[in-house]
């Protein structure tokens, strides 16, 4: 078999835009999952879409034009990875509010797997979302958004990433995130709020209670246990969330075509 130079061109873009997914999909872009096999992943997974996704009709003849066409499958990788990463980001950040009010960000630690640190609460609600988001067939969901995109965006094409709704898009996004997070840890802030609140009181009336030192010992216990309580919510809210982002997926696809 002789492969001609344009199916070379299609090779490459295709193993660009699989790149990109894999550098900030959850899962595939985990420093936990070695880079040898990463890279043979994306190589097979290349390799079983070479001759059947859809092809743009003109493809780069120069130099310069394939090297835009090749960043150009990149970035739509990224985003593509990045939009699938928003359950993450949000639960991870949710953690991160719940760990500063029940005064457990001092017991953060560098985990090797993120490559920064991270606090207690914020994993535990990272490897939370993990598990849900398998059970899901999330993972499922990410290798369908690659290959349903080139229906939308043949391989080559160059993609519209100065469409004003684009910008939109990643704004929504991102207000997403934080609603999500602040959401999910409401729970958490309120009780620690009422425990604060009735610490004060407990000040007001016997002042030689050392309310402060109480504090460090109620505070963790009772924002574990609000933890908890809240975690079916928590369950049920990141079904719906993998529901936005497959709709977010499909928004993405027809403002960039």
């Amino acid at each position: 078999m002789i492969i001609s130079v344009q199916q070379l061109l299609v090779f490459l873009l295709i193993l660009a835009r699989i790149a990109g997914i894999m550098a900030q999909a959850p899962i595939l872009s985990s420093r936990s999952f070695p880079t040898v096999a990463k890279t043979a992943f994306a190589i097979w997974t290349a390799i079983l879409l070479w001759f059947v996704t859809p092809v743009n009709p003109t493809l780069p003849d120069s130099l310069l034009a394939f090297i835009l066409a090749l960043v150009s499958e990149l970035v739509i990788g990224l985003v593509i990875g990045f939009i699938c990463n928003i359950i993450f980001l949000a639960l991870q950040s949710a953690g991160e509010i719940m760990d500063l009010q029940m005064g457990l960000s001092v017991a953060s630690s560098l985990d090797p797997v993120f490559g920064s640190v991270i606090s207690v609460i914020g994993r535990l609600t990272f490897y939370t979302a993990m598990i849900i988001f398998i059970s899901a067939n999330g993972h499922h969901l990410i290798l369908s958004a690659f290959h349903q995109s080139f229906t939308v965006l043949p391989v080559g094409k160059l993609a519209n990433f100065t469409s004003p709704n684009l910008v939109l898009q990643m704004i929504n996004l991102g207000s997403t995130l934080w609603l999500t997070a602040i959401m999910l840890a409401a729970p958490v802030v309120l009780l620690v709020f009422l425990s604060d609140f009735t610490f004060g009181i407990v000040s007001r009336v016997a002042p030689q209670v050392n309310v402060f030192m109480l504090g460090f010992q109620v505070k963790p216990s009772l924002g574990l246990l609000g933890f908890m309580m809240s975690l079916p919510f928590i369950v049920k809210y990141i079904n719906k969330l993998i529901e936005i982002i497959a709709q977010e997926l499909v928004l993405f696809a027809n403002t960039v075509k």
